[in-house]
């Protein structure tokens, strides 16, 4: 199944920085950095800019390629926070970040190994300013709808852009949203209206990566559809992110009602690995990164 994936996959391959990694390439790791007190997982464990810059280096340590640090909890029925707000508590963590990187010819200090900065915001001042303290990526869950200068942010400043698919907001995407016909053909096609706004405005191709927005206004049954159909979403020439780290929707799968939802975090992840994605968001870095290892192992090998 995997290599006929990989053989048939259109995506471009997706430009962070100044590396372009290609759709062939096992998924990169995205480690989860909520420097909030609220987040539906692990809010309030790291909820100053030392603690999670702390966090944040021991993801590094794990194996995350990526650093994907938010401000404000996106999880169902929480509260917005301030422009002001959000950054002091993002930027302080992204400036130190971008500080670490380069400066240690210590194998074992992470500082050594090339990673990436992602914010995690849905507010374009955000973006701006984490953008000029070293940052390399915008993730919108949003896609770049809930704040109109978004799209033009992400086109100024030369960013890598995740754009995530929701329907209503933070408070009513569980609640208040109509039932999908056929999930995943709708999210296609949503999420491409998107993308064509920020090709518009010259933002690069290889730039742009799609996420189907596992959790974010969908039934137990679309987020198993969207689950199920990464390859759909790599037909039409973008790199596909999941995110299903720890999600409550694994909750309500029956047998798994008492679940902690790791062990279904980590076979989600080689799922969406099968299916093609390019990077998996999660919070469980070394968990995720031993089985993707393990999954190269048999790829190598032809087993898979």
């Amino acid at each position: 199944m995997f290599k006929t994936v990989l053989e048939s996959n259109h995506a471009l391959g997706w430009k962070v920085g100044n590396r372009l990694f290609k759709p062939s390439q096992m998924p990169l790791i995205m480690g989860i950095v909520n420097v909030t007190p609220d987040s539906f997982f692990d809010g309030g464990k790291h909820d100053t800019p030392q603690s999670a810059y702390e966090h944040a280096v021991q993801l590094l340590q794990q194996g995350a390629d990526i650093l994907d640090v938010g401000g404000e909890s996106s999880r169902p029925g929480s509260t917005p926070v301030s422009e002001q707000e959000e950054m002091d508590r993002v930027c302080p963590v992204v400036e130190s970040l971008a500080q670490l990187k380069g400066i240690s010819q210590d194998l074992d200090n992470p500082g050594n190994r090339e990673f990436f900065i992602s914010v995690d915001t849905v507010k374009a001042k955000v973006a701006t300013e984490c953008m000029r303290l070293g940052a390399h990526i915008v993730n919108d869950i949003s896609a770049c709808t809930m704040d109109s200068d978004m799209a033009g942010v992400v086109a100024k400043t030369g960013a890598s852009v995740v754009l995530n698919h929701i329907r209503g907001n933070f408070g009513t995407m569980q609640q208040d949203f109509t039932p999908y016909k056929d999930v995943v053909q709708e999210v296609r096609q949503e999420l491409l209206v998107q993308v064509k706004k920020l090709l518009d405005l010259g933002v690069e191709k290889e730039k742009i990566c799609v996420d189907p927005g596992i959790g974010f206004g969908k039934s137990v049954q679309d987020n198993i559809d969207l689950m199920k159909s990464v390859e759909d979403f790599l037909q039409d020439g973008y790199p596909v992110l999941i995110g299903t780290s720890r999600k409550s929707y694994i909750g309500k799968i029956p047998g798994l009602e008492s679940s902690d939802r790791l062990v279904p975090t980590v076979a989600a992840g080689i799922v969406a690995a099968l299916g093609g994605a390019s990077c998996i968001r999660v919070h469980d870095v070394k968990e995720a990164k031993e089985s993707i290892l393990y999954l190269e192992a048999m790829r190598s090998n032809g087993t898979v």
